[in-house]
């Protein structure tokens, strides 16, 4: 025997995905950074600093951080989700086109968690101003991470061995 299958694949990555999506709205309404500068201090969510990116002249920097943050991990979460449970159903083509899709998205899913850590790393201003990674952080973290390994839990090879045998 050449290969074997990962045991429970499909079942692990929905499993996986759906935390992802539970944890998707903690990491959407949580801040995920707080600035104190001068005594005073700003907690920021993604949505906010959209907002204050587009409001301070930078909607292209907006909108890369929206897609980044927002829109491809939903994406990609619910790609997932639509691989488990249509695998058997649809055309062993388009499924392999759906995962090629996700595993491209998937890609740009850790720009903002490198974005923030650069942030931290970077900006140490002493008594000016600290800034502080917050909750949102790491349950943003924990999507794309969680995400990550449902992407590995699935086995494409499922999709072809359907294939043939219905050939």
């Amino acid at each position: 025997m050449l290969h074997t299958h990962v045991p429970r694949g499909i079942q692990r990555t929905v499993a996986y995905s759906i935390a992802a999506l539970i944890l998707f709205i903690p990491a959407n309404t949580l801040p995920i950074l707080s600035i104190t500068k001068m005594g005073y201090k700003s907690q920021s969510t993604i949505l906010g600093g959209v907002k204050e990116l587009w409001n301070n002249g930078t909607p292209g920097i907006a909108l890369l951080v929206f897609l980044c943050s927002i829109i491809i991990p939903l994406t990609k979460i619910s790609g997932l989700l639509l691989l488990c449970t249509s695998w058997t159903s649809r055309s062993a083509k388009s499924n392999s086109k759906l995962l090629k899709f996700i595993d491209l998205i998937g890609k740009w899913s850790m720009l903002d968690v490198f974005l923030v850590a650069i942030l931290v790393a970077l900006v140490k201003l002493g008594t000016i101003a600290t800034i502080r990674p917050e909750p949102g952080i790491v349950a943003f973290a924990a999507v794309v991470v969680l995400t990550m390994i449902a992407s590995a839990n699935f086995d494409p090879r499922l999709l072809w061995i359907k294939e043939n045998k219905q050939t």
